[in-house]
């Protein structure tokens, strides 16, 4: 095992200007403008022993600001923790499936995508197909969107739905017709055309058919084959007839398109008015319910009576039109969380690699790691800033370079944009505050770290402890960072393949612990079952459509991981 003693991997830049000066180091922020009122170099803010609260949420806020309308990450994830408002433009096209040939003249559902709506294309009669509903969108509609799998029926995913209608009732997930009754009785007085959610795909729950949309076209199309046999072996779904097989992975692959940003385009988010569960001061409840819990684990179900009339009351200021919410700053914060994690994402995971690799020497792997942080840091080193002395082992020297890391893409925003932002605009410059706060941390903290242990006088340290060390900072600060870019097939999957989040409802269909299904009563005739009815296609199709997993795995539910499944054809794998 070698020992750190002697400059033996970078160049000596900042070990010759401490040993020819042996100058103390000068604040470079005295008459820089970025400085931040009172804070000093060496204060705690910018210390690099000072970890996150293992109450914060800055993270939880980021990484959900960044997810909104993604099917991927809100797949992951399924118990959402944001209230948006959006738009969807017009022009849309949405879409309903129906077994009448009947505008709906209550609210109801309608997809963004066909593959979706067409699964709920059903025939009450054999040989009389189904009716196919195309609606235009004729003005702006207005719509609150619940992220997460907030229309997947598994514990926690309608949560935030609701604890806002006041019937949080675990027995009752699949209480649908009430949910939108009452959501879009409460959503009337604020003008609200719908809500939008997401399951293996986006919909919306639409209050009115009339108001807003206009009919494209009402198509009688053909129906899911009646008659389908007896349920095959659950491991093989090869056996299910090839035409509803593909129908429903087709929903899947419409889905996938909105896996990664942008995600759905369709409607468009108004973070200035954002409501997120995460943030400590609106919902405190919240906290001490969260602690000691993995993400997957989160609900909004626990908020109680007071937390409830708080969130009733956020909601009246960001919809009503007399609420107190300003106009906002024009700060594009979806731009601004993508630069942070394009920036970021593929730079951690490298060094992460660097740090895991074991083809390189341990003094060759300190060596490049030092040169890769460098070239990370590039636009916040400052001329002049180096270690005080030889012979102290502290790190705090590099304190200006931290803050400026974390600081440089908010500066401006914090300080004359201030007055401008919203709440909601506050909540979510904490959050990007926060994870640039912890990401230069690290960073830079590695870095000072590469250079004071190469001082002449440094107390040796052995290299294999040092690389240890640095990689358990990275691998802590990406779990605590927790990008959903980092969850991927690996290895990639081939042409014939694509990479799956096991999902609702098939994943549902396997779970040992799902809720009971109500099953609705089929439509009948004198008293018997129509032919080719609900019960015998729709309800059964979907007892058939299972996540294959092989052994059933209480763990593999509760967290869904990614896999390769095949999209050509024979679909063995869903």
């Amino acid at each position: 095992m070698k020992s750190l003693h002697i400059l033996s991997f970078l160049a000596l830049p900042y070990a010759a200007a401490v040993l020819g000066a042996q100058i103390p180091l000068k604040d470079p922020f005295s008459r820089e403008p970025w400085r931040s009122a009172g804070r000093a170099a060496g204060s705690a803010r910018w210390r690099f022993d000072v970890e996150p609260s293992p109450n914060a949420t800055e993270n939880y806020v980021f990484e959900t600001v960044a997810s909104l309308l993604q099917q991927w990450p809100n797949t992951r994830y399924r118990n959402g923790h944001s209230i948006v408002p959006a738009t969807i433009p017009v022009g849309t096209l949405l879409y309903h499936g129906t077994d009448k040939e009947k505008v709906p003249d209550n609210p109801n559902w309608v997809a963004t995508d066909p593959e979706h709506s067409f699964l709920f294309c059903r025939t009450v009669e054999e040989g009389k197909g189904c009716w196919h509903l195309t609606l235009a969108v004729t003005r702006p509609l207005n719509v609150l969107y619940f992220d997460g799998s907030s229309a997947a029926k598994m514990p926690g995913t309608m949560d935030a739905q609701d604890v806002l209608r006041g019937k949080v009732e675990p027995g009752r997930l699949f209480d649908e017709v009430n949910r939108i009754m009452d959501l879009c009785k409460w959503g009337r007085k604020y003008n609200l055309d719908g809500f939008m959610r997401m399951e293996m795909d986006f919909e919306i729950m639409l209050c009115n058919f009339t108001q807003g949309v206009e009919v494209a076209s009402f198509l009688n199309l053909h129906s899911l084959q009646p008659g389908i046999p007896g349920v095959p072996n659950p491991k093989h779904i090869g056996n299910l007839p090839g035409t509803l097989l593909l129908q429903a992975f087709r929903v899947l692959e419409a889905g996938k398109t909105h896996d990664r940003f942008p995600g759905e385009t369709r409607a468009k988010l108004d973070l200035t008015r954002l409501t997120s569960f995460y943030d400590t001061d609106m919902f405190p409840s919240l906290v001490a319910e969260r602690y000691g819990q993995e993400r997957w684990d989160h609900r909004v179900a626990q908020l109680g009576a007071d937390g409830r009339e708080q969130l009733l009351s956020r909601l009246d200021d960001v919809l009503s039109s007399t609420g107190k919410e300003q106009v906002g700053s024009g700060v594009d914060w979806t731009s601004l969380i993508r630069v942070i994690m394009h920036r970021h994402a593929d730079r951690l995971e490298i060094l992460r690699y660097m740090l895991n690799s074991t083809g390189e020497e341990p003094a060759k792997t300190l060596s490049d790691i030092h040169d890769y942080t460098t070239s990370m840091l590039d636009p916040y080193i400052l001329h002049g800033v180096r270690p005080v002395n030889a012979s102290s082992a502290s790190i705090e020297w590099a304190a200006p370079i931290f803050e400026v890391c974390a600081s440089t893409h908010t500066k401006i925003i914090s300080t004359t944009l201030k007055s401008k932002l919203t709440y909601s605009e506050n909540l979510i410059l904490g959050a990007v505050d926060g994870v640039l706060h912890e990401i230069c941390r690290v960073v830079v903290g590695i870095w000072a770290e590469s250079i004071v242990l190469q001082l002449p006088g440094a107390e040796p340290r052995p290299e294999e402890d040092v690389i240890a060390e640095w990689s358990a900072s990275v691998d802590k600060l990406m779990k605590w960072l927790d990008w959903s870019v980092w969850v991927k097939c690996n290895p990639g999957c081939s042409f014939e393949e694509t990479c799956y989040l096991p999902t609702w409802p098939w994943l549902h269909a396997a779970w040992p612990h799902r809720p009971q299904i109500p099953l609705p009563q089929p439509p009948r005739k004198g008293g018997n079952i129509v032919p080719g009815s609900l019960e015998r296609k729709w309800d059964r199709l979907w007892g058939w459509v299972q996540d294959f997993s092989g052994e059933v795995d209480e763990d593999y539910y509760r967290r869904p991981q990614p896999k390769c499944i095949r999209r050509v054809l024979p679909l063995v794998d869903l």
